[in-house]
């Protein structure tokens, strides 16, 4: 039975039982402050609902009343191909469950637990609430997860077609949905050096293009996301304090720019320039950071977009990480379970209080567990730094070598 019961087979029963658990007992969704509006996958059901709404005739880039909530699309018109494959609202279980089982494959051939202690870390991320959220609203931030772990999956030996397939990926998650364009940089982790330069370059060019061709539908898209638990962003602890807009934005910027030299001049952060370390672990690294730090810097974002904590999650769970990937590890996991522990705690000891209350104490919680996400956002773009200091040390020496 113990050889039956390999670390990778631990993690599919814990990851399984966990949302058996979770889909059997509601209940527990809502103690740690998930809501669904008692149903399961309402992201994928709005998009759908736009996606019908260009079907009726309807404008989707406005209030929606075919979707529960009216949402309004905020995202490219690609979506809409689903209306003209035939899928509508009432599609909604068999789209949304595409979604999550293309993210759990993905998820699962990223991990690859070399142990049942790192298969049980591994699955308290998948198991965390923001990956709950996730797939509990099948939002499509899982189709850019999937997607580009397949493009990374390819680089296991990087060349030509494998780099163009990447590209392709992120190309496609690009058009979907914008933000992913920046996971290009990853491909700086390539070697030699000029080979990783080209494939970024080619990459962001591709995903560039993408782009520039949905730039009205970028122009139109709103994304409004209220501060509360459940949010991820630089922009909160300014907004907590009064201060929004483009000067707000900056600061973060220049704040989290001195965080990263700091602790680049400590030698803090997980190298990503260190061939003895596998090569894919690397670069799923590379693009986790670079999305995550990215989406951080930008604004505020709902808290599913923590699922890219996935990326890191092979370099930093397994038992021969250096001190910098277990800090670094330690505090991503603490970030992606404190908002569900508070909700925990404060749904069974303090239980229902007045609305005013309850933002009084969501205000006290943010400045408590700010610091913990500027210290873990400040190590991964560390991390970056590392990686294009590194980057023009190698090219530097390409060139001298001449």
């Amino acid at each position: 039975m113990r050889g039956l019961l390999t670390p990778s087979v631990t993690l599919w029963l814990a990851v399984i039982a966990g949302y058996c658990l979770l889909a059997l007992f509601p209940l527990v969704k809502q103690r740690l402050g998930i809501f669904d509006e008692g149903m399961w996958f309402l992201d994928s059901y709005a998009v759908l609902a736009s996606s019908d709404a260009v079907q009726a005739g309807l404008d989707p880039w406005q209030s929606n009343p075919l979707d529960v909530l009216q949402r309004q699309h905020s995202y490219s018109g690609w979506w809409f191909l689903l209306g003209t494959a035939g899928f509508t609202r009432q599609d909604n279980f068999l789209v949304g469950g595409s979604w999550v089982l293309a993210f759990g494959l993905a998820a699962f051939a990223l991990l690859r637990p070399r142990t049942h202690g790192e298969a049980l870390l591994a699955a308290a991320v998948m198991l965390s609430p923001p990956v709950v959220l996730a797939v509990n609203r099948a939002n499509n931030d899982l189709v850019v997860f999937a997607l580009l772990a397949a493009g990374l999956w390819g680089l296991r030996h990087p060349g030509f077609w494998r780099i163009a397939a990447f590209a392709a990926a992120l190309a496609l998650a690009t058009g979907l949905k914008f933000y992913p364009l920046i996971a290009g940089v990853a491909l700086l982790v390539l070697r030699p050096v000029r080979r990783g330069w080209w494939a970024a370059v080619l990459s962001l060019l591709a995903g560039g293009l993408v782009l520039a061709s949905e730039w009205t539908d970028l122009q139109r898209a709103v994304f409004p996301v209220p501060v509360q638990v459940y949010t991820f962003g630089s922009q909160i602890i300014f907004r907590d304090l009064g201060w929004a807009g483009r000067g707000a934005q900056l600061a973060g910027a220049g704040l989290l720019g001195l965080l990263a030299v700091l602790a680049a001049l400590r030698n803090w952060p997980v190298r990503l320039d260190d061939a003895c370390d596998d090569l894919r672990a690397r670069l799923a690294f590379a693009a986790g950071a670079v999305l995550l730090v990215g989406c951080f810097l930008a604004g505020i974002s709902h808290a599913y977009r923590l699922i890219f904590v996935i990326f890191l999650a092979p370099m930093l769970l397994r038992p021969s990480a250096s001190p910098a990937g277990r800090v670094t590890g330690g505090l991503l996991l603490a970030v992606l379970w404190l908002d569900g522990l508070y909700c925990l705690g404060t749904n069974l000891i303090v239980g229902a209080m007045p609305l005013a209350e309850l933002l009084r104490w969501q205000l006290r919680w943010r400045f408590l567990t700010q610091p913990a996400v500027w210290a873990a956002m400040g190590l991964l773009a560390g991390s970056l730094l590392g990686l294009l200091v590194a980057g023009w040390h190698d090219w530097r020496k390409a060139e001298d070598g001449r």
